[in-house]
């Protein structure tokens, strides 16, 4: 089987993060400047793990983020219909997943400031269908 573009980007991203989360011992010193809102995932920074259950059509998050931060979501399509993850809110004015087929997973880094976001699955019509939530970061 050959490896899509947007594979190899994952797989590259994944390695990257692991050698960033072994050098540094798994904590960050905080501080820094924030890069520029994308519209992709990027696979440079890591964050505190949220696991992202998708499936018909519904969307839900393990732990749920309470405090801001920045956050790693790993997007489980549980689901037998592609989906994928969207962001918006204080500090992110949108940030998309790559579209997850079903029974893969995917990653979306973003650092999430006090308020509320909505967080939806972009694909079709799922988010009309009920793959749409409000996140309240304290």
């Amino acid at each position: 089987m050959g490896r899509t573009a947007r594979d190899r980007a994952v797989m590259v991203g994944a390695v990257a993060a692991l050698l960033t989360f072994a050098a540094c011992g798994g904590t960050s010193g905080g501080g820094g400047s924030a890069a520029a809102p994308s519209t992709s995932a990027k696979a440079t920074a890591t964050g505190q793990p949220v696991s992202v259950v998708e499936k018909e059509f519904s969307i839900v998050l393990t732990p749920k983020p309470v405090k801001a931060g920045n956050y790693t979501f790993t997007i489980h399509n549980a689901g037998t219909f592609p989906h994928n993850l969207n962001i918006k809110g204080p500090g992110v004015a949108q940030q998309s997943s790559a579209t997850v087929s079903p029974g893969q997973t995917g990653d979306l880094t973003v650092t999430l400031q006090q308020g509320s976001y909505e967080l939806w699955c972009s694909v079709d019509s799922h988010k009309d269908r009920g793959m749409d939530l409000t996140l309240k970061v304290g």
